[in-house]
């Protein structure tokens, strides 16, 4: 997205295959990114996670995390 010019960002659909993956059916449980880059497994987690729990080290991408983020229509 605009803004977002961290070095390994993924695609949206991988990632959101990746969180469908990886939740249990009729569980919504919590995911952890401990490598949060750009947010983009946070920005698709919240469709099959309660809670999304996101690490980042840089603050450069904490801030492109947070403002994805916050663009985002969260379910």
């Amino acid at each position: 997205g605009e803004g977002n010019n961290h070095p390994t960002v993924k695609p949206l659909d991988l990632m959101a295959y990746l969180c469908k993956l990886v939740s249990q059916p009729g569980q919504k449980g919590t995911l952890l990114d401990p490598f949060a880059g750009s947010g983009t497994t946070l920005v698709v987690g919240t469709k099959w996670f309660e809670r999304c729990v996101g690490i980042e080290l840089e603050e450069a991408s904490c801030a492109i995390a947070a403002n994805r983020l916050k663009q985002e229509v969260l379910w």
